[in-house]
């Protein structure tokens, strides 16, 4: 099976569509996402009926984002930014009047066992929904040995934009993998590709709000015939997003935030 990965779409449709017809490119059979479907962007409801149509086909599997949570009334954005905050105010208030996108949300878990190999969470798989970031791969091995525990090869994961994984090779221990989106025709020629024994911990970058330098849309795709991950990250039309932003959020967030989010994209 060919998966296509993605997180972080902030309700950037946009972003979204440009790499689910990336992934057509690339063979996907299914989608794995790893949550944050909402907040920041302008078209959460657009982002949701989208996501909706692939699990009606029985080709989705994701976890819930902390602004997914937010947005459900699960937890409240304490401490949150004001670019946060607004956007995710403005999202429930959506939701309350379309109750078949909060029921789509509502039934989404925090993780996600996908098959015997593969595992999804947004932020920990140690402690789902805990919002913990980690910088080094020293602080992956607790996250990679709960892989291990799991049985699984391979656990994908979002929250922090950047495309990233560590790997546990054998005696060598955990390996932290450069990790750079393919921007070019076909295939990536240089994937990361598992061996029999190890066990990864791996983000796929971020849809909506990229932070690589061109701010290109990141996804990964996973073979699982071969445990071969590719890398990717394709240009969207970008202005359009800004339009679209601007022309949705100015009437119902303060300018700061909408400049600040435009910016962002």
């Amino acid at each position: 099976m060919r998966y296509q990965i993605l997180g972080d779409v902030h309700a950037n449709l946009t972003a979204l569509e440009t790499v689910l017809e990336a992934g057509k490119r690339h063979n996907a059979e299914a989608y794995l996402f790893t949550g944050d479907l909402v907040g920041y962007g302008p078209e959460p409801l657009e982002c949701i009926a989208r996501m909706q149509e692939l699990a009606q086909r029985g080709q989705l599997a994701w976890v819930a984002g902390n602004h997914d949570r937010v947005a459900r009334g699960e937890i409240e954005p304490l401490g949150y930014i004001n670019e946060a905050a607004e956007t995710l105010a403005w999202t429930r208030q959506l939701l309350a009047a379309e109750p078949w996108a909060l029921e789509f949300l509502m039934t989404v878990p925090l993780a996600v066992k996908v098959n015997e190999g593969i595992q999804l969470t947004h932020d920990s798989l140690v402690a789902p929904g805990s919002a913990g970031y980690h910088q080094w791969p020293k602080r992956a091995e607790v996250e990679l040995a709960c892989v291990r525990h799991n049985e699984g090869r391979v656990c994908f994961y979002g929250h922090t934009h950047k495309m990233r994984a560590e790997v546990v090779r054998g005696e060598v221990g955990v390996v932290l993998v450069p990790m750079f989106g393919y921007e070019g025709e076909g295939d990536d020629p240089a994937p990361l590709r598992l061996g029999a024994q190890d066990i990864a911990w791996a983000n796929a970058g971020s849809v909506g709000f990229p932070t690589n330098p061109s701010r290109l849309a990141e996804f990964l795709i996973l073979d699982d015939k071969d445990w071969v991950i590719e890398r990717y990250a394709v240009a969207y039309p970008r202005e359009a997003a800004r339009e679209r932003l601007e022309t949705k959020l100015s009437p119902v967030c303060s300018a700061e935030v909408v400049t600040q989010i435009a910016r962002w994209l």
